[in-house]
């Protein structure tokens, strides 16, 4: 009976699994196809500052955001380390959005925003940090874990060093490749904000598989 039923929890752990790559690989299929379809019909105005990419940027900084508080909410061990990286990520947030809350608010509105944010983070670490460090280390042990770890390395350390203006100056012509650089370079930093919310959605899956079967092996 313990073996059935170990074997029914596997079958649709591995089908879930199946499930969810699929989901990303065709959002990630409809992500290329919609950079080319968006370069070839409006052109470099569609990777500009406030084009449709550096939207999408935002859109899935926030959106793992709002995963990572979720699966904090779901299982309150999780919560301290959601929290970290809930934390960053918003922060991120507000710096894609530096031109709206620049035009919107005041110049340097969103290092405001950040530096607020950093201090009520500095508040709640003050009085969580021992329960953070435990959380964060039973992240780090995860496979969401790996997946963001890829996605900062491609958006912090690839996309800057990719989209480095001198090497594309080398490789093309005339004033053209800054219009070549910034495609590059957006479109590095879209995959990293994706493997961020694949990473996301992933730790939120993890909490509410966790919590549906606490004690069954996953």
């Amino acid at each position: 009976m313990l073996e059935e039923r170990f074997n029914r929890l596997t079958g649709r752990v591995l089908a879930g699994l199946a499930v969810r790559v699929s989901l990303y690989a065709i959002l990630l299929g409809a992500i290329a196809y919609g950079m080319l379809w968006g370069a070839v019909k409006y052109g470099p105005s569609f990777y500009d500052e406030i084009g449709p990419v550096e939207v999408l940027e935002t859109v899935f900084a926030l959106a793992a955001t709002l995963a990572f508080l979720f699966a904090g909410r779901v299982d309150q061990n999780r919560a301290p380390c959601a929290i970290v990286l809930a934390t960053f990520l918003f922060c991120a947030v507000i710096r894609e959005s530096d031109y709206f809350l620049d035009v919107l608010v005041c110049r340097h509105a969103w290092k405001m925003m950040v530096a607020l944010t950093l201090v009520l983070f500095a508040v709640y670490a003050r009085s969580n940090l021992k329960a953070a460090g435990a959380s964060l280390m039973s992240f780090v042990s995860q496979p969401s874990f790996g997946i963001l770890l890829s996605g900062l390395l491609v958006l912090v350390v690839f996309s800057r060093l990719f989209g480095y203006g001198s090497f594309w100056k080398e490789l093309i012509e005339g004033n053209y490749y800054r219009v070549v650089k910034t495609i590059v370079e957006e479109g590095v930093e879209l995959m990293g904000y994706f493997l961020i919310l694949v990473s996301s959605f992933e730790y939120l899956h993890d909490a509410v598989i966790g919590r549906r079967y606490p004690e069954e092996p996953q």
